[in-house]
């Protein structure tokens, strides 16, 4: 090993190894006390070596001393210099040297001898009967503590070092032939590797080392020696040469620990063994309990010229070691080793405490095998009760304004000591404490922290008064008490019922409080009347399922232990769920198709069978949607659709002109028997209506091939899909007679989700009159919208949607330019694609706009380039949180050709609703989004006209 890196080992090992300083042999001593204090103001070298005026060094105190004597040298942070004692005490009246208080305030400090030359810090030169304990030895030589001529001299508690390599035999320790009785115990011995750590001459008498330590190397050498007696000592060696005694040497080792530097590199052969005893001293020399553990490619013993790698091997070849032990790299500590309460007691020279003064103890975890009292440990090191502080604990993670929490101390305790007696006061950050005899309080705070979290700390004491420590709580906060607060959420895609169980309502609660006042009672009503549901845990879902389609208030009521209540509302919207049918023809007056063969008559009324026709099931509908038209009129009139049995309203669905065809989109409640009515106001007309689908309350399941066609409206932004004039969605140029264009709908319209596709559809500039067909698969026998050459003219259209977003467009007439609107998308699935629908609401029309009369609007006719803007939700039983109404829109007269856009938030979009000529009253349906203050919007393009709005629904 390096000097350079032992000088920094040295310096780190001594300043931890030492936890306490220990007291010499105990003598009757009557003597005269001295003093040394190099740092007193009036130090004298050639004073009394009293207390007010003490030496400066040590060395004429020790030259003064006599029998009976003690001197007092003060632990100071500055060295002494090097000193010889020659001092003479008597068997009764040792001279004694004890560590005093000085300036050095270190709990472990001893007092620092210092030699900066090869000079030993220490020598015991011709001195008899002299005890020294607390001093720390520092030599540049080879040898600090030095012992010639010398008996019964006793050196305990301290550190004897070597600042540099020494050479020969001499050792940090260094005993003459013609000293004895010398018994060095509890030090550290530091040498520099080159030199053995103690090394006694041939002639030494009655030596003892007793739970000294070597942390940096070197070995004990005994050359000759009559009686040296190792007991409880940690050898720490470099390449072997723990123990060596040679050459007649006689004595004991016991209970020591020998164990390599693991950072030392050895050579694989010719280390020498760990314990060495030649041929002469074998047959003098007795060895047992103790643990050897060199390198792999060491030796545990050289007996006698014989080599022996294992205990085993060395008790079969000597007698010796009955119960020493070779594990490698046994350490002792707080763990379960066999170290622990294995030595033996009664040991030549074995000492009632160890390195640091401490006591023997049981360690109740290990059982006992050494002899004596049992509880001894080997090496210089006992371990001791591991009965320390811990961090004091609380009983909740979370504080809060009052609520009491409990504060315990904690302790680390492997060894289940008893506590009885113990004493602690707690402090608990706000300025208060309290006292307790059981090692936990509870306390209420008062106040909540501020940005500077607080923590608690408890003292506490000994039965006999001594504090053991202070220990604190991990940081924490006192917060306001969390108040009790539930939440419902009726909306989020995520938890919505899907459309195959129509008129139901999913809805996510939560519900949280303070964790000490559990919630007692967590009630969730629906609305309607019905029962309530008691609802569990902090977070989950509730379905339930209305009678009727509409908008109901969905209330959670909590209570929690403390009688702390807290209440949620939320609006649920449910309807019926639509379905897509043919489109079928169920009406044909010109035919006899679903009434009598003849014009319907001024006032007259078509009673229509709607259940259980045209793909529309016999039970379990509400409302179905219909196109139709009239043809073949005599006189300008208006048809109103309406459920059959019901008040006719005054709102109109179709309004025509003599000689004209013109169809509109109906979407009506059924009425009784399952018919709904078509009235007419003048004139005589033929009535047509295709059924496009219908509105079910009944529940789907999993045999039903309806199921995945059971779907909601999502209204979208209005977007156009489809101007044959500017070529968007399709070739540039007018369709030809006889031709089908297909469109694909913007990426919102492709999932697999979205089943149908609500479109506003416009022809204009015909060559020729005809009919478009709006489809997805086989092209059916009906018509969506009917036109004359040169007219422009719109429909809604319901359609299916075919796979991959597609619809596709039929022209019956000459060649025309077709406009396509997406209004809508009913889907029925989250795809990550498709929008969520939400139910559709029927409602039995209702007008709630007629700029003719000021009906929702200041009279007036609407400019050119004006937007009329109308407040729906909350008003004609539309909720305050619908996304979107359906309207019957009405254009009345404008001065000029013209078109009518309905839109809601936004600018303006490009898309048409209503295309009038001048003098024209047109309707159309139309999926009209609400804005945030539930307000649509109506704008006018050109010339001016009146406006009459119905409303026939609304979206949820």
């Amino acid at each position: 090993m390096s000097r350079r890196r032992l000088l920094v080992r040295s310096a780190a090992v001594l300043s931890v190894l030492f936890g306490g300083l220990g007291t010499g042999v105990a003598h009757a001593t009557t003597g005269t006390a001295l003093y040394v204090d190099d740092a007193a103001a009036g130090c004298s070298d050639t004073g009394p070596g009293s207390q007010t005026e003490p030496f400066c060094q040590i060395q004429p105190a020790a030259d003064s001393a006599g029998p009976g004597d003690t001197v007092h040298v003060a632990r100071n942070t500055t060295r002494y210099a090097p000193v010889t004692i020659g001092s003479a005490g008597t068997p009764d009246a040792p001279v004694t040297f004890v560590a005093a208080p000085g300036d050095n305030p270190a709990a472990t400090a001893t007092v620092r001898v210092l030699a900066g030359t090869s000079t030993p810090a220490m020598t015991f030169s011709g001195a008899r009967y002299v005890d020294v304990s607390g001093f720390s030895l520092l030599s540049s030589g080879p040898s600090t503590l030095v012992f010639s001529l010398s008996q019964h001299i006793s050196y305990d508690t301290g550190s004897v070092s070597t600042a540099q390599a020494g050479t020969g035999t001499g050792g940090t320790i260094a005993v003459d032939g013609s000293s004895s009785g010398i018994a060095l115990t509890r030090l550290q011995i530091a040498p520099e590797s080159g030199g053995p750590a103690f090394a006694s001459a041939a002639g030494a008498q009655d030596i003892t080392l007793a739970d000294d330590t070597t942390p940096l190397g070197g070995g004990i050498s005994a050359t000759g020696t009559t009686g040296i007696h190792l007991a409880g000592d940690t050898i720490v060696t470099t390449c072997g040469n723990g123990i060596s005694l040679t050459d007649g040497t006689s004595g004991s080792v016991e209970n020591t620990v020998v164990r390599p530097d693991t950072t030392a590199s050895c050579p694989d052969t010719g280390t020498p063994a760990e314990i060495t005893v030649d041929a002469a001293s074998a047959p003098q020399v007795t060895a047992d309990y103790n643990a050897v553990n060199p390198l792999s490619t060491g030796t545990d013993y050289d007996w006698a010229g014989t080599a022996y790698g294992t205990s085993q091997a060395f008790l079969t070849g000597t007698g010796q070691g009955a119960h020493d032990l070779d594990q490698t790299d046994v350490t002792l500590s707080t763990q379960n080793t066999p170290l622990i309460d294995s030595a033996d007691a009664d040991a030549p020279g074995e000492l009632a405490t160890d390195l640091h003064g401490a006591q023997r103890v049981d360690d109740p975890l290990v059982a006992d095998t050494g002899t004596g009292a049992g509880d001894y440990d080997r090496g210089a090191t006992e371990v001791q009760d591991p009965l320390s502080l811990g961090i004091a604990g609380r009983s909740s993670a979370d504080v809060y304004v009052g609520v009491p929490v409990t504060f315990t101390a904690g302790f680390v305790n492997p060894w289940s000591d008893t506590l009885d007696g113990y004493r602690y006061t707690f402090g608990f950050g706000d300025g208060t404490t309290a006292t307790s005899t059981t090692g936990s309080v509870a306390h209420t705070y008062t106040q909540p922290t501020t940005s500077t979290e607080i923590y608690a700390t408890v003292t506490v004491y000994r039965p006999d008064g001594t504090t053991m420590g202070t220990e604190v709580s991990l940081y924490l906060a006192v917060r306001p008490l969390p108040a009790l607060t539930g939440s419902l959420n009726c909306r989020s895609a995520s938890f919505q019922i899907a459309p195959s169980l129509p008129d139901t309502a999913g809805c996510a609660f939560t519900a949280a409080g303070f964790s000490g006042y559990p919630i007692t009672s967590d009630l969730i009503s629906f609305g309607d009347g019905s029962k309530a549901v008691s609802a569990t845990g902090s977070k989950g879902v509730v379905r339930h399922t209305y009678a009727a389609a509409g908008t109901y208030t969905v209330t959670q009521r909590l209570t929690d232990s403390d009688g702390r209540t807290a209440t949620d509302t939320t609006l649920t919207t449910v309807g019926p769920s639509y379905v897509a049918t043919g489109p079928s023809r169920v009406l044909d007056t010109r035919k006899g198709t679903g009434a009598a063969k003849r014009q319907v008559g001024p006032g007259g009324v078509v009673r229509l069978k709607v259940l259980g026709v045209g793909g529309v099931p016999a039970s379990g509908v509400t409302a179905v949607t219909l196109n139709v038209t009239d043809t073949g009129a005599t006189a300008s009139s208006y048809v109103t659709v309406y459920p059959d049995g019901t008040r006719r309203p005054t709102a109109s669905d179709l309004d025509f002109t003599a000689g004209r065809t013109n169809p509109n989109l109906v979407t009506v409640r059924v009425g009784a028997g399952g018919y709904v009515d078509l009235y007419n106001a003048h004139g005589h007309v033929d009535l047509i209506a295709d059924v496009q689908g219908y509105f079910t309350t009944r529940a789907g399941s999993s045999s039903s091939s309806s199921d995945n066609r059971m779907s909601n409206l999502a209204p979208v932004t209005p977007t156009r899909v489809l101007d044959t004039r500017y070529g968007t969605g399709a070739a540039k140029g007018k369709v030809a007679s006889g031709s089908t264009t297909t469109v694909t709908l913007p990426k919102e319209g492709r999932g697999s989700g979205t089943v149908g596709a609500v479109l506003d559809v416009t022809v204009t500039g015909g060559t020729g009159s005809g009919v478009v067909t709006v489809y997805c698969g086989s092209r059916p026998s009906t018509s969506n919208l009917n036109y004359r050459a040169g007219q422009t003219v719109s429909n809604l259209v319901v359609t299916k949607v075919c796979t991959g977003g597609k619809i596709r467009l039929y022209n019956s007439g000459g060649h025309v330019h077709l406009i396509a609107d997406l209004q809508g998308l009913y889907t029925n699935a989250v795809d990550g694609t498709s929008p969520w629908g939400s139910p559709f609401v029927p409602a039995d029309p209702t007008r709630f706009l007629d700029t003719r009369n000021g009906t929702g609007a200041p009279a007036g006719r609407l400019g050119a380039n004006r937007t009329l803007t109308v407040k729906v939700a909350g008003t004609h039983g539309v909720p305050a949180d619908a996304t979107a109404v359906l309207v019957n829109l009405t254009g009345v007269a404008p001065t000029t050709a013209t078109h009518l856009t309905a839109y809601g938030a936004g600018t303006l979009p490009n898309v048409y609703d209503d295309n009038l000529s001048a003098g024209e009253t047109r309707p159309v349906l139309a999926v009209i989004p609400l804005d945030a203050n539930g307000s649509l919007h109506l704008h006018n393009a050109s010339g001016s006209l009146d406006i009459v709005a119905d409303l026939e629904g609304y979206i949820g």
